[in-house]
């Protein structure tokens, strides 16, 4: 009985050992978890540049629609229209301008202010990955040891901000295609609005 016993002792501390120095090794799960610190201090970092306050607008209406572009909250509706029509005017009424015109104005505008919701979304999108890689990453530091999986936690958490900062790119890209399309559809306005103003006075100057 002694002999299975200390066979059995011996064993499991065979076992123990194997897992302590090889599944487990304390000196690589105390590197990862090192790492994940450095990784989460890094995250920090990164995050808070990503919010760095970018608005340049320094005239009263650009400021107010660029507050809405930039405020990363998809359901912030309140006022938008009315900001895009107070900086890029409205749609020419039928005696300004053909039909054709004002058809290929209202296209323009539509187009401008669907990229630009489409801006904001993928900013929220964007912050709802850097979320939910900041709670793998947390969750990560609290991990049953086990380096591996660790790690590969480690790069999908990664992987996730990487999309995120894709996605805010994308943002910017929308946002710059969007005003380029309303400054579009804005200079076929004013070129409406003056046509009728130089009828106008042609008209004034026969009377």
């Amino acid at each position: 009985m002694n002999n299975a016993l200390g066979t059995l002792n011996n064993l499991m501390n065979t076992i123990q050992a194997f897992f302590a120095n090889i599944v487990y090794p304390q000196a690589s799960i105390n590197r990862a978890l090192s790492l994940v610190g450095a990784i989460q201090g890094l995250y920090t970092q990164i995050l808070t540049t990503s919010h760095v306050n970018v608005a340049s607008a320094t005239l009263a209406n650009p400021q107010q629609l660029e507050q809405v572009l930039l405020s990363r909250n998809p359901l912030k509706r309140a006022g938008r229209h009315g900001d895009y029509q107070t900086l890029y005017q409205t749609v020419p009424v039928p005696q300004n301008a053909s039909p054709q015109t004002r058809d290929l104005i209202d296209m323009s505008d539509a187009a401008a202010q669907a990229a630009m919701k489409r801006a904001i979304a993928i900013d929220a999108i964007a912050d709802t990955e850097m979320q939910a890689a900041d709670q793998i990453n947390s969750g990560l530091a609290q991990a049953a040891p086990g380096t591996a999986p660790m790690i590969e936690a480690e790069a999908a958490a990664w992987l996730v901000r990487a999309n995120a900062y894709t996605q805010s790119a994308l943002g910017d890209v929308m946002r710059l295609r969007a005003v380029t399309l309303a400054n579009s559809s804005a200079q076929l306005k004013f070129n409406a609005s003056n046509g009728a103003q130089i009828r106008q006075n042609a008209m004034d100057s026969l009377r």
